[in-house]
């Protein structure tokens, strides 16, 4: 069998693992993590404007995710933002389905 190179592994690993609420989470933690300095926020990811409502919403996703078993760590999910963001990674169309 062989081995695979390190450009075949990275374009292996090339789709994120975020969906839709992971997605608007790590958006959430940004805004919430600087709230004076202005970011871009896709259309799909529907976020409050005001502190309030942004600490809301992060508490119901995280419970969300909790309870889905899913990563909701800020780190993990700012770090994976980032690559997507970066074009390194791309969301998965399942991204986009809603269940």
């Amino acid at each position: 069998m062989a081995r695979k190179t390190a450009r075949e592994r990275s374009s292996a690993s090339a789709t994120s693992y975020m969906d839709i609420n992971q997605l608007e989470l790590a958006f959430i933690n940004r805004v919430l993590d600087n709230p004076r300095e202005k970011r871009e926020i896709p259309d799909f990811v529907e976020i409050g404007r005001s502190k309030r409502i942004l600490q809301i919403q992060k508490r119901n996703l995280q419970s969300t995710l909790r309870g889905m078993d899913r990563e909701r760590a800020k780190g993990r999910l700012e770090s994976e933002l980032r690559s997507v963001l970066s074009s390194k990674k791309r969301l998965p169309i399942s991204c986009f389905l809603f269940r």
